[in-house]
């Protein structure tokens, strides 16, 4: 391990690939995936919960029980691209009848109660730096729009989609992997 250094400290901005089918450490981007666009304001949360067990006979905490396996990505993708609002928002997804351009229609397909996994995909956060910066790997993720957040029409925000994907669990048992782009594995 280096010593503390300034010139390591990261900025990790990059782009998404929905779908990638071709091993990461050896082809060329977008990895046999479908190249969504740059993205900023990327964040991994752990939801999970772990579990205090309190010893009546000490009369404090003997043991803590593992968090659940649940994790949130969420970021921004920098644009209205026609593949982002076609993967990102699927059951709204349509195309413009004028300009073949995707659109979003709410309600679209969606049924309130009915499953999502319709529209799950995997995806890959590839930074613009792969030396030094770790990509995410989301094996099975539910693409969101979030309770209360906003797509910005204004003169001093940059249009584009706030993203959040729900990871689950994939037929391998992966949920998601970080790390060197040449270090992650599609299965």
């Amino acid at each position: 391990m280096a010593a503390g250094n300034v010139s390591r400290i990261i900025h990790g901005p990059g782009r998404l690939v929905v779908n990638p089918s071709t091993n990461l450490g050896t082809t060329a981007y977008p990895h046999g995936g479908t190249e969504i666009g740059k993205t900023n304001l990327c964040a991994i949360q752990s939801l999970g919960t772990s579990f205090r067990v309190e010893y009546e006979s000490l009369g404090e905490a003997g043991d803590i029980l593992e968090a659940n396996n649940h994790y949130v990505f969420a970021c921004f993708v920098r644009s209205w691209d026609d593949d982002a609002v076609e993967h990102f928002l699927a059951g709204g997804h349509e195309g413009g009848v004028a300009t073949q351009h995707a659109m979003f229609h709410a309600p679209g397909t969606k049924t309130p109660g009915e499953t999502s996994l319709d529209h799950s995909i995997s995806i890959l956060f590839v930074p613009d730096d792969v030396i030094h910066v770790p990509g995410i790997l989301i094996y099975n993720g539910i693409p969101e729009w979030a309770e209360g957040v906003e797509i910005a029409f204004q003169r001093g925000s940059e249009l584009g989609i706030p993203l959040t994907i729900d990871c689950l669990r994939d037929a391998y048992g992966n949920i998601l992997r970080i790390g060197r782009l040449a270090d992650l594995l599609l299965t």
